[in-house]
């Protein structure tokens, strides 16, 4: 089935491509009978045709459309047309954190979203879904406001056991995953904490600090090598927040803080 500007998915027109990943591609759509624009996440047909992918996409995408938090992207509805799977979610046309990145951020400023996105995962957490993706391209910046967690079409129930959890111990991008992650131990509620912590680094410091030449040696890198002094990157950062970022990115899960928003917490401090 091909989607481009002027094709429809269901109820919805598309208007033009923002993006494409690896796992899916997003439009701006449509929907003529709630005079509205929404995104369209379209899963890759790849993807949608591995056996069991109906049910658990159903499954996930019910998860998600639960969520109801200020800082988690709003999931309207799910469906299939021609083989393609797909979500409608809210439109959110700021940009993402990852066009944001590069340089430190005022300490200030990277607190701010690292609480707003701390508050969203633990709500998450508390109803029993992780992330496991929690990376830049994944928060959106609304144009006025706080920013919004995104792709949880990828979380699973936290402690599932069923087939349904599918090869949950690789998703995820390399250079924001938990050591845990990387060695297919279980995934808790810290792991999250560590991908924020990641990305809460990168913002105050500029960089990532495990970005090696290939995906396999970052993976090996969260799980062997020390964390890089943030200091030694941006001298501007106080002792504080360096222990502060050392142990949300703990190798060890029960090292880090008890809850997200502790870390972030503690960082605002």
């Amino acid at each position: 089935m091909d989607i481009g500007p002027g094709s429809t998915l269901g109820a919805y027109k598309i208007v033009e491509q923002l993006g494409r990943g690896g796992m899916s591609t997003v439009y701006k759509a449509y929907h003529t009978p709630l005079d509205r624009y929404v995104a369209i996440k379209v899963v890759s047909p790849s993807i949608s045709q591995d056996p069991g992918f109906r049910e658990r996409f159903a499954q996930e995408a019910r998860t998600v459309a639960h969520l109801r938090h200020p800082n988690i992207l709003t999931m309207y509805d799910y469906g299939e047309e021609g083989g393609q799977a797909y979500l409608i979610t809210e439109l959110i046309e700021g940009g993402t954190l990852a066009e944001r990145v590069g340089a430190p951020w005022p300490p200030s400023q990277a607190v701010e979203l690292v609480r707003s996105v701390a508050f969203a995962l633990d709500y998450a957490h508390d109803q029993g879904v992780l992330h496991r993706d929690v990376k830049p391209s994944n928060i959106l910046l609304r144009p006025v406001g706080s920013p919004v967690l995104a792709d949880f079409g990828i979380a699973k129930l936290t402690g599932a056991t069923s087939g349904l959890t599918g090869t949950g111990s690789i998703l995820g991008t390399p250079t924001y995953q938990a050591p845990e992650q990387a060695n297919g131990d279980p995934i808790t509620g810290a792991t999250d904490q560590y991908a924020l912590g990641v990305v809460a680094y990168e913002m105050l410091t500029g960089r990532a600090p495990f970005n090696e030449r290939t995906p396999v040696a970052t993976l090996m890198a969260h799980l062997v090598k020390p964390l890089p002094s943030p200091r030694a990157l941006n001298p501007a950062l106080s002792e504080q927040i360096e222990a502060v970022l050392g142990k949300a990115l703990a190798k060890q899960p029960e090292q880090r803080y008890r809850r997200v928003s502790a870390f972030a917490a503690a960082l605002a401090e």
